[in-house]
């Protein structure tokens, strides 16, 4: 097991703190005058978007290359997974008892439309298709097609794994192209005061009364309930993955990328800062190098939170009420399986609300009450999903590692 430096302070974390806000008083301030700003914050984020597709390729290609066990490959991926659909599915069904206990918001009726039906088999199909592959090379190498590049990137190091002592030069090649990426990110990320302050002063100049003034009750129900999430379910992950040393440095560690998520709505832009995270927590780069980077497209317990409020406004909205335990389950996998359609993109859900459109047979005319909805709720759901990332990797390594796997990096 790694050794990890023991952080003494939390000096960075403070300093992004003061800088976001100083940028979102700025944005109180100036409204949309604080625009001016918004070409200093998208720089840094195009940069960091810029060393996204690398850096997914060569993190997780490294990792699995280098591994000479492919069984173990295996029961990594299939870790991973499994604690993917199981944390969303709870966060699925989280939500639906937040919905049953405070109701949503009815104010907005329309009618009782006489629902279509569902053309999914084919629409959702080739969804899936179009999510996980794609048709010519330079397609795969897009930030716009992070899942079939993941795809690739696993196939990849499984190949080079397989050559065994035959692909060992090129194992090593792509350990020392990860080792530049991620020192390239490094001296990114010591930007990011200044980005993060520049792009919210923008997000809050422009944005902040509209988000304010529309759908009250979604945002009141929603943003406590993931917040809830976010500290509790989070915490009880991290005590299943080590106890209570678990959950104190878990939080301790995960502000700075959570408040990158939060401010750039971006798991994108939050990726490079938890990978410091595990490193920090002794997670084994073996792990959070393919945990994390995939995670970053497929665990997204925060779209399965809103994705399950959406479909409850849904039908409150056409006076269709769900009936019975195979409706609600029905749900749970259309929300599990929409938020696998996320991109890691701000304003990426339009896929997400294709899917429960198609999957319930809702006219298309619910598609911009959505769409509204997806905007207002996606700074809460990046956070979740991002910083979920994080904890997927510390229960991936307590079930390969065992309980003691966090002792090497135990100070006091």
């Amino acid at each position: 097991m790694r050794t990890v430096q023991k952080t003494s302070s939390y000096r960075e974390p403070l300093i992004l703190i003061g800088f976001v806000i100083l940028g979102a008083l700025l944005g109180i301030l100036m409204g949309e005058r604080a625009a001016f700003l918004y070409p200093i914050g998208q720089m840094w984020l195009n940069l960091l978007f810029v060393l996204l597709v690398p850096l997914i390729f060569f993190s997780i290609s490294s990792s699995i290359a280098t591994v000479t066990d492919t069984k173990r490959v295996g029961k990594l991926l299939t870790l991973t997974i499994l604690i993917f659909a199981v944390t969303a599915a709870i966060a699925g069904i989280y939500m639906f008892t937040v919905t049953g206990i405070f109701g949503v918001d009815t104010s907005i009726q329309m009618g009782e439309a006489v629902l279509e039906e569902s053309a999914a088999s084919s629409s959702v199909g080739e969804q899936i298709v179009n999510t996980f592959t794609v048709g010519d090379f330079p397609l795969v190498i897009s930030r716009s097609h992070i899942l079939a590049l993941i795809v690739f990137t696993v196939f990849f190091g499984i190949t080079v794994s397989l050559l065994g002592e035959k692909g060992r030069p090129v194992a090593e090649w792509l350990s020392n192209l990860s080792l530049v990426f991620y020192k390239m990110v490094e001296l990114l990320m010591k930007l990011a005061p200044i980005g993060l302050m520049a792009y919210f002063a923008n997000l809050t100049g422009t944005y902040g009364p509209e988000l304010l003034a529309s759908y009250a009750r979604g945002l009141l129900i929603y943003y406590p309930a993931a917040f809830f999430y976010f500290f509790v379910f989070m915490a009880l992950y991290a005590f299943l993955a080590a106890g209570t040393w678990g959950v104190k440095n878990y939080f301790k560690n995960i502000l700075t990328p959570a408040l990158t998520a939060l401010g750039t709505r971006s798991s994108a832009a939050a990726l490079p800062l938890q990978l410091d995270a595990c490193d920090k927590l002794g997670v084994p780069r073996e792990i959070s190098s393919v945990v994390v980077p995939i995670g970053a497209t497929c665990h997204m317990d925060g779209a399965c939170v809103a994705t399950i409020y959406e479909i409850a406004l849904c039908c409150a909205l056409f006076n269709r009420p769900l009936r019975g335990l195979g409706d609600y389950a029905f749900a749970v996998v259309i929300a599990v399986a929409g938020s696998v359609a996320v991109s890691s993109v701000p304003g990426g859900g339009a896929a997400m609300e294709t899917m429960v459109i198609s999957g319930f047979g809702f006219p298309p005319v619910v598609l911009p009450v959505l769409l509204m909805m997806t905007q207002l709720f996606d700074a809460g759901c990046t956070l979740i999903n991002s910083c979920g990332d994080t904890v997927a990797s510390m229960l991936v390594t307590r079930a390969l590692y065992g309980k003691d796997w966090y002792k090497a990096t135990k100070r006091g």
